[in-house]
This record gives structure tokens, sequence and C-alpha cells, in this order.
């Protein structure tokens, strides 16, 4: 398989676009706003609202996701050639409905939530009414999940959860954690657990 770095035409287009708009209407908001995933800032849905409603517009919201799910299912060529114009703005992923973690927790939530937490998750997390984090990372080992010390216990029609996650992406802001842990007491043997952060008995440092 080859390519021979020529783009199509029209989703040359497309991207002359996202240039342009990014480097214009995007960027800027750096200087105006704080965290793109602080709901509690009143200047926030009136600035971003109307940029993301424009991208819908064109077509280009989400395109990580299959067109069921609203997105335009672009495939990872696609994908790099458009990231490579978002990833240097602060803004323009959640402009643009690609945001970490959030893109990645709503594919998780795509393929194995139930229907529940689809209704009450996926599709605000979506249409960004909402941010989610992952955690994953803990104290003792980072990111590999052979020394993690995190358990999930089944009890009952629930799991119970009991460790410590550092440096979980947006936990401040956050409507629901996805959270790495090891289950049946076999290192290396993960689940993924979405946890309401209201039911988390603990301390959240910031």
């Amino acid at each position: 398989m080859s390519w021979d770095f020529e783009t199509d035409p029209a989703y040359q287009r497309e991207l002359d676009w996202a240039e342009e708009f990014v480097r214009r209407e995007v960027e800027p908001l750096e200087f105006v706003l704080g965290s793109p995933f602080d709901f509690g800032n009143p200047k926030r849905e009136q600035l971003l609202g109307p940029l993301q409603a424009r991208v819908k517009e064109r077509g280009l919201w989400a395109c990580h996701l299959r067109p069921e799910l609203g997105g335009s299912g672009y495939g990872q060529v696609k994908l790099a050639l458009l990231n490579e114009i978002l990833g240097r703005s602060v803004f323009a992923p959640t402009v643009f409905g690609c945001q970490a973690p959030d893109s990645g927790n709503a594919e998780i939530l795509a393929h194995f939530g139930t229907a529940t937490q689809k209704t009450q998750y996926l599709r605000p997390l979506l249409d960004n009414q909402i941010v989610s984090c992952f955690a994953m990372t803990e104290p003792q080992g980072g990111a590999d999940p052979q020394v993690f010390t995190t358990r999930a216990v089944r009890d009952g029609d629930r799991w119970l959860l009991e460790g410590e996650k550092w440096f979980a992406s947006n936990a401040r802001y956050a409507a629901f954690f996805l959270v790495v842990a090891v289950t049946d007491g076999y290192i290396g043997l993960t689940e993924w657990s979405l946890i309401n952060p209201d039911a988390v008995t603990g301390t959240l440092r910031r």
C-alpha cells in the first residue's frame, strides 16, 4: 500500500478552510478564555457555541466518529491532515468536537456502554455538553497496567473501586470518570469502569 502524498482536491479545500478558521477565529480564544473544559465560565458557551455550529455546518464535527454517532468516519490519513492543523491551538479540538480524553472515552462508551450510560453520558459528551475524565496513571508505576493496585471488586449489581489515581485528565470538570482497574486479583487483567464523581469517597487534589 502506498500514498502519493497528494490530497484529494475536495478535502484539501476543507483543510484550507480549517487552517484559516483556526488561525483567525479559534486561536484568539486563548487570550480571553481559560480552560476549554471549564463549563463554569459563562463566556465559554457564548464564544465556543457559534464556532462549533460553523464546524458542524461544514461537516467537520467529530470526524473521528462514525456517521451514526454524528461524525464523518474519516480514516487515519484524513484525520492526520486535519489534526496537524488543530493541534496548534488549545481550543481547536473542542471547537471541532475531537478533544481528548473525550474523543477516546466516547468511542469506548459507544462500543461497550449500556443503553442507560449512552443516554446519560454518551450523547451529551458527543454534543460537548459535558466533559469526561480518563483515570489510568498511578503513583507507583505510571501508566503500566502490570503494576496497578487500584482494584475493582464485584458487589452485587455494581463494582466497588479502591485505589489512587494521579494525573487524571479533566477530573475537576468531569461529569464522569473512566477508570482502569485490576479485577479478580490478577495483575495485568484490567477493566474500564464508568464512575459518577458524586459517588466517589476520597480526596480530589488539584
